[in-house]
């Protein structure tokens, strides 16, 4: 969820854009489960105001996870 209310934030700040993708870096030491967090991503941005957003995923160093790029459609 709070990749998605960064996503809403960054949105918002640009009236009229429309977010397509999201890149999110994730190191071996993060604790998460890329296939796990792209379902329970996929769930939640289904039938949402953020639908077809795409989740792009990266491996990283370390115990890093962090937002590498937002991908926006301006008007």
């Amino acid at each position: 969820m709070s990749v998605l209310d960064a996503v809403r934030t960054e949105v918002a700040q640009r009236p009229g854009t429309r977010a397509l993708a999201v890149g999110l870096r994730i190191g071996a030491l993060a604790g998460l489960d890329a296939d796990s967090l792209r379902f329970g991503f996929d769930c939640l941005v289904k039938d949402s105001d953020l639908e077809p957003l795409r989740l792009d995923i990266a491996p990283a160093d370390g115990d890093e996870l962090d937002i590498a790029y937002l991908e926006l459609e301006e008007p």
